[in-house]
């Protein structure tokens, strides 16, 4: 049976006293590591100093600045970044790095979304369409040249897709990703090598309409909402429609509410069992275009996902279910809130010493 979001909306009335819990929202200065922007701090910061007694903003860049936050001892962080460079002097690529998520969990302090284990996988774009496609959901075929060992001869049907493995907000996305020919794939994936120091993934290109749809625990349940909106771009040189770079720099993509029900149940069905299986928690953005037979396939999901006034993760929440910025956040924080009383009930062996959880939390997988 669904369950009323109103429930959400109950949790959202601000008492005429302030909870007596002590928040931190958490970001970086470094572009490469950042998930959100300064605006999107502001904007938090005086949406939760309504509702909780203490609420700050701490800014990581290196490990001296977390184990101090950490020492801080707040009852929730908001996370706004996933990685923390060991040598802030090496450059993003040649420092080794740590899971932010997984250093407050060795401490015993709560953090807001998913865990380690799933913002690796997300930050994986081929680990993510494997885990996709293995648990039986639709994702484009695809296959990753390597920038140690490039592949370039593949079974797959022109048109192709490409793009880094590793980079966010459209990075390496532009007029050349959509290739129809082996001479253009190879030129594409080299610039990919080359200009972003990423693996290339490279995949059937998804000619439909594009969407992206927000996913929320309901509270008290493990029922999911989901949320879709559709994302219109002007259309480049080549005909072709997608969020490119400079599209997203532009500002020149329009959102649209979904009219039709039964598009809307067949995103919200994908979109949910997506999340389910990158073992998602508490909330999220998953991707998706339509194929030429209109057939949804999962892009990519965005499992810490800016949290701006503006962004599409708001206007998810505000065009399905009419619910604001403010009841979106504190939705999300109330959700952190109710692990953070758990982490404190449960914490009963003490927290790692600073230099052994450093090196035990560096960054499994490769990080390019």
């Amino acid at each position: 049976m669904r369950i009323p979001f109103g429930a959400y909306k109950n949790i959202q009335k601000f008492p005429l006293k302030r909870i007596d819990k002590y928040i931190e929202i958490v970001g970086s200065s470094n572009p490469r590591l950042n998930a959100m922007a300064k605006d999107a701090q502001v904007t938090l910061l005086a949406v939760l100093r309504k509702k909780y007694a203490r609420v700050g903003v701490t800014i990581v860049d290196d490990m001296t600045a977390l184990e101090r936050l950490v020492a801080k001892k707040p009852d929730l962080v908001v996370l706004g970044m996933k990685l923390v460079l060991l040598d802030p002097s090496k450059s993003y690529d040649d420092s080794p790095k740590v899971w932010l998520s997984s250093y407050l969990q060795a401490h015993d302090i709560a953090f807001t979304g998913s865990d380690t284990a799933a913002l690796a996988i997300e930050f994986d774009k081929p680990e993510a369409k494997q885990k996709v496609i293995d648990a039986g959901l639709q994702s484009s075929a695809y296959f990753i040249s390597s920038i140690k060992q490039p592949i370039f001869r593949h079974t797959l049907r022109f048109p192709l897709f490409v793009k880094p493995t590793n980079r966010g907000d459209s990075k390496g996305v532009d007029e050349q990703s959509v290739v129809y020919n082996q001479q253009e794939l190879e030129s594409k994936i080299a610039s990919i090598h080359t200009d972003c120091s990423s693996d290339a993934l490279v995949e059937e290109y998804l000619s439909g309409r594009e969407f992206s749809v927000a996913v929320i625990r309901r509270p008290g349940s493990d029922e999911l909402l989901a949320m879709p909106i559709e994302i219109t771009t002007p259309a480049d040189n080549k005909g072709n429609s997608f969020l490119s770079e400079a599209v997203k720099e532009a500002d020149s993509e329009k959102v649209l509410a979904i009219s039709s029900p039964a598009l809307k149940d067949t995103l919200n069905a994908l979109a949910v069992g997506v999340f389910r299986a990158l073992g998602s928690r508490d909330y999220g953005r998953i991707d998706m275009r339509l194929d030429s037979f209109g057939k949804p396939s999962f892009i990519e999901a965005n499992l810490m996902p800016g949290l701006s006034d503006h962004g599409y993760l708001a206007r998810c929440f505000s065009m399905n279910e009419h619910i604001t910025y403010k009841d979106m956040i504190l939705s999300i924080v109330d959700l952190g809130m109710q692990r953070a009383i758990r982490v404190r009930a449960d914490a009963v062996t003490p927290a790692l010493p600073d230099a052994l959880a450093a090196t035990a939390l560096i960054a499994p997988l490769p990080i390019q």
